[in-house]
C-alpha cells in the first residue's frame, strides 16, 4: 500500500516533466531513416550525427544539440531550431527556408553558395565566427540573434533591430546602439563602456552586472530593464525612462539622471551618491538602503516615495515635492528644503538641524521629536503641524504661518519669532524662548504679531 508522500510524488510526477520533451521513437526513427518530418526531436543530442540528405521539415528541433553534424544536403524547410547548438556543423546544400534560428548558436557553421538560409542568419554566423569591430551594421535586422561573447567593439548599429537578440558577455565597448531596438535583448555582463545608447529602445532588456561606465543612455526607452548590479558610473541617463526598472545593488556614482523617470523603480541599495537627479521623478520607487548622500534632488517628484532612515544629509532638495512623504528618522543635516513641499509628510525622529526650510510647506506635517536646532525656517507654512517635543533651540520661524501648531513640550530656547502666525497654537509645557516652560494652556495670539507674545519672557539679554 502506498504512503500518503508516495501517492502524492506519483500524481505530481507528470507535471514535473518538460511540455513537449523528445519522442523517443521519433529519434529512433530519425537514426534509422534519415527521414523525420515534423518529428519532435526537441533537445535532443545529435552532436556529429551523420545526417547528410536528411528530411527535417517542420521538425521541432529546439535546444538540439547539433555541433558537428553533417546536414549536407538536408531538408529543414520550417524547422523549429531556437536555442540549437548548430556550431560547426556543415549545411552546404541544405535547404532552410523560413526556418527559425533564433538564439541558435552559429559559430563556424559551414555554408555554401546553394544553402537555402535567410541573410540575417548568414551575418550572426559571420558576426559570432569572424567577429563585427569597426563594421557598418546601420539597420541590420539581427532579431533574435545569438551574439554571445561576440566582438563588436566600435562598431555602428544606429537604427539595427536587435529584439530579443542575446548579447551576454560580448565585447560592445564604443559601439553605436543610438535609436536601435534592443527591447528584450540580453547584454548581461557585457562590455558596453563608452557606447551610446541615445533613443535606443531597451524596453524589458537585460543589463544586469553590465559594465556601463561613461555611456550615453539619454532618453533611452528602459522600462522595466534589468539593471541589477549595472556599473553606471558617468553614464549620461538624462532624460532617460527607467519606469519600473530593476536598479538594484546598481552602481550609479557620478551618473546624470538629470529629468529621468524612476517611477516604481527598484533602487534597494543601490550607489546614488553625488547623482544629479534634478527634475527627475522618483514616485513610487524603492530606495531602501540606497546612498542617497550629495544626491541633487531639486525640483524632483518624490511622492509616494519612502524615505524612512535615509542619509541625505547636505543634498539640495530645493522646491521638491515631497507631500505625504515618509522622512521619518532621517538625516537631513544641512539639507536644502527652501520652497519644497512637505505637506502631510512625516518627518517623525528625523534630523533638520541646520537645515534651510525658507518657505518650505510643512502644514499637517508631523515632526514629533524632530531635531531643527539652528534650522531656517524663515516664511515657512507650519500651520497644524505636530512639533510636540521638537528641539528648535536657535531656530529662525519669523513671517512663519504657526496657525494651529502644536508646540507642545517642544525646546524653544532663543527661537526667532518675530512676526509669527500664532493662531491657536499650543505652547503648552514648552520650553520658551527665555529658558522657561510654559504652564499648560493654549496661547492665541493675533495674526502677524509683530514681536514676541507679550506672555512669552524675553531671551535673556533683550
Amino acid at each position: 500500500m502506498f504512503s500518503k508522500p508516495l501517492a502524492i510524488a506519483l500524481l505530481l510526477l507528470p507535471l514535473a516533466l518538460p511540455a513537449q520533451a523528445l519522442s523517443p521513437n521519433d529519434l529512433v526513427k530519425l537514426q534509422a531513416t534519415r527521414q523525420c518530418a515534423r518529428c519532435n526531436l526537441r533537445d535532443a543530442d545529435l552532436q556529429g550525427a551523420f545526417l547528410r540528405q536528411a528530411n527535417l521539415q517542420r521538425a521541432d528541433l529546439r535546444g538540439a544539440n547539433l555541433n558537428g553534424a553533417d546536414l549536407r544536403g538536408a531538408y529543414l524547410r520550417d524547422a523549429d531550431l531556437r536555442g540549437a547548438d548548430l556550431r560547426n556543423a556543415n549545411v552546404e546544400d541544405a535547404n532552410l527556408q523560413s526556418a527559425q534560428l533564433e538564439g541558435a548558436r552559429l559559430d563556424h557553421l559551414q555554408t555554401n553558395i546553394l544553402t537555402v538560409l535567410e541573410e540575417r542568419w548568414l551575418l550572426v554566423r559571420d558576426l559570432v565566427t569572424d567577429g563585427g569591430s569597426d563594421r557598418d551594421l546601420q539597420q541590420a535586422d539581427l532579431r533574435g540573434a545569438n551574439l554571445e561573447g561576440a566582438d563588436l567593439r566600435r562598431s555602428n548599429l544606429q537604427g539595427a533591430n536587435l529584439q530579443d537578440a542575446n548579447l551576454e558577455g560580448s565585447s560592445l565597448s564604443g559601439t553605436n546602439f543610438d535609436q536601435t531596438n534592443l527591447q528584450g535583448a540580453s547584454l548581461f555582463i557585457a562590455d558596453v563602456r563608452n557606447s551610446t545608447l541615445n533613443s535606443a529602445n531597451v524596453e524589458r532588456g537585460s543589463l544586469r552586472a553590465a559594465d556601463l561606465r561613461n555611456a550615453d543612455l539619454s532618453q533611452a526607452n528602459l522600462t522595466r530593464t534589468d539593471l541589477h548590479a549595472a556599473y553606471l558610473d558617468g553614464a549620461d541617463l538624462a532624460s532617460a525612462n527607467l519606469r519600473r526598472a530593476d536598479l538594484s545593488s546598481a552602481y550609479l556614482s557620478g551618473a546624470n539622471l538629470n529629468a529621468t523617470i524612476l517611477r516604481g523603480a527598484d533602487l534597494f541599495v543601490a550607489d546614488l551618491h553625488d547623482v544629479d537627479l534634478g527634475g527627475s521623478s522618483l514616485r513610487g520607487a524603492n530606495v531602501e538602503g540606497a546612498n542617497l548622500q550629495g544626491v541633487n534632488l531639486k525640483g524632483t517628484d518624490l511622492r509616494r516615495l519612502n524615505l524612512s532612515n535615509a542619509n541625505l544629509a547636505g543634498n539640495d532638495l530645493s522646491n521638491a515635492n515631497l507631500s505625504g512623504m515618509n522622512l521619518s528618522g532621517a538625516n537631513l543635516t544641512g539639507a536644502n528644503l527652501e520652497g519644497a513641499n512637505l505637506a502631510n509628510a512625516n518627518l517623525r525622529d528625523a534630523n533638520l538641524q541646520q537645515a534651510n526650510l525658507r518657505e518650505t510647506t510643512l502644514t499637517r506635517a508631523n515632526l514629533r521629536n524632530a531635531n531643527l536646532q539652528q534650522a531656517d525656517l524663515t516664511q515657512a507654512d507650519l500651520s497644524r503641524a505636530n512639533l510636540r517635543e521638537a528641539n528648535l533651540q536657535e531656530a529662525n520661524l519669523s513671517n512663519t504661518n504657526l496657525t494651529s501648531v502644536t508646540f507642545r513640550d517642544a525646546d524653544l530656547t532663543r527661537t526667532n519669532f518675530s512676526n509669527v502666525h500664532v493662531d491657536e497654537t499650543n505652547f503648552c509645557g514648552a520650553i520658551m524662548p527665555n529658558g522657561e516652560q510654559k504652564v499648560c494652556a493654549t496661547l492665541t495670539l493675533p495674526t502677524a504679531v509683530p514681536s514676541l507674545p507679550a506672555e512669552m519672557p524675553k531671551p535673556p539679554g533683550q
